[in-house]
């Protein structure tokens, strides 16, 4: 019953809300000191689920939808939850690049960096998020239930489209498109199509929850003694939403390496300074492909012409990304 009703927006918020207010007004006739402790003590739980709950909120605004003439919108719908992919037909033979936004963005914003793919001849797949573009919603939005829709609605795109990713996937996140596609390189058992996964493309990623959650109590304002309280929550309702497919039960397995780590080559574009993330993130990147001996399939390029927010055309960016592809192109020919 509990976990259910975490799964749920506004449900343990208003259960909380309406027995404190009958429990205070119950006891508060019997003896008002009473009444007035059990609704102080109400009040408390109330706040600790209401400030829960908006850990798991999804944008308020969203982008508009990608309109362009060359890409074929389809909707696949997974677990309740439509989600919207765009695809750009290239040559049969050649790869696939998927596109992924970050945190309030859209495959809106992607088209432009599609264009080193497309001009390769290559099929390219953006992807609204749950809750972004012309997806559905979610009842609570959360990173590991996206990767967990995206890997199925990839699936089902894959036979929609004749073994789509045959020929290699190479993936492209930026933001928070890089923390998903890091979850979907831990869970590539559980699709089929990662089973093609050939490179990645990290732009300005972000690759742990820690900061996130630290951010999201500061901008909350919620007191430092009950920090440790909401995160015990928000774990408890986090391994709810995420039940089937598993649980964890401290923040640092939100965090790279334990959140994913590829095993193919990566390329890191990053914005310097990253005026969204800092510099945290792209040094975790860095320091976990260290510790687990895969420095070499790491290349990084600190950017000082990019901007985490506001890069829809970079020509910096394209230009170090169209490098790496032909470098790519060169090893695997003479492989």
């Amino acid at each position: 019953m509990l976990d259910w009703a975490r799964k749920r927006n506004h449900v343990l918020p208003v259960i909380v809300g309406v027995i404190g207010a009958l429990s205070t007004a119950f006891l508060w006739v019997m003896h008002p000191l009473l009444g007035l402790s059990t609704g102080l003590f109400s009040a408390f739980v109330l706040y600790l689920e209401i400030v829960t709950q908006l850990s798991f909120r999804a944008p308020r605004k969203r982008k508009p939808v990608l309109e362009q003439q060359g890409w074929d919108t389809q909707d696949v719908l997974v677990n309740g939850c439509s989600v919207r992919h765009y695809l750009w037909r290239g040559e049969p033979s050649k790869p696939v690049a998927v596109l992924v936004h970050g945190w309030t963005s859209g495959a809106v914003r992607m088209d432009r960096r599609a264009l080193s793919f497309i001009q390769r001849g290559w099929s390219v797949v953006l992807i609204d998020l749950p809750g972004h573009g012309g997806s559905g919603d979610l009842p609570k939005w959360t990173a590991e239930r996206c990767t967990t829709i995206l890997l199925e609605s990839l699936d089902r795109m894959n036979i929609m489209e004749s073994n789509l990713f045959s020929n290699g996937v190479w993936y492209y996140g930026h933001s928070m498109g890089a923390f998903v596609g890091l979850r979907i390189s831990k869970r590539r058992e559980q699709a089929d199509w990662t089973a093609h996964l050939s490179g990645w493309v990290f732009e300005s990623p972000m690759t742990g929850y820690t900061e996130i959650h630290h951010e999201t109590c500061n901008i909350l304002r919620i007191p430092f003694p009950l920090r440790s309280v909401v995160l015990a929550k928000t774990i408890r309702h986090f391994n709810a939403l995420n039940s089937d497919v598993g649980t964890i039960q401290a923040l640092s397995e939100a965090d790279m390496p334990a959140w994913g780590l590829p095993s193919e080559p990566i390329l890191l574009v990053q914005a310097d300074p990253d005026e969204r993330l800092g510099p945290i993130h792209a040094m975790r990147l860095v320091s976990s492909m260290e510790a687990n001996d895969r420095s070499e399939l790491l290349t990084v390029h600190m950017l000082p012409e990019l901007r985490h927010t506001g890069g829809y055309t970079n020509d910096a960016r394209k230009a170090r990304v169209d490098a790496w592809l032909d470098q790519q192109s060169i090893h695997s020919s003479s492989v």
